[in-house]
């Protein structure tokens, strides 16, 4: 009876330590992914997106044009 209570603790012990490392991968991942967006939205990133963006249009609007 005594074992099998200390296996039960044990294994809330080990789902909780599971839980928590999941948590901070998921956190990381987001956090990586949000960090990549910030910055493609600050300052320069901003203004190679809206160049890229440009260049692309022109660059597919004269394709459609030549076909």
């Amino acid at each position: 009876m005594f074992g099998m209570i200390i296996g039960i603790l044990f294994g809330l012990y080990a789902l909780t330590a599971v839980i928590n490392v999941i948590g901070v991968i998921i956190g990381a991942v987001f956090s990586g992914v949000f960090s990549v967006i910030g910055g493609a939205f600050s300052g320069e990133g901003l203004v190679i997106g809206i160049i890229l963006g440009v260049a692309a249009f022109y660059y597919f609007r004269n394709r459609k044009e030549s076909a």
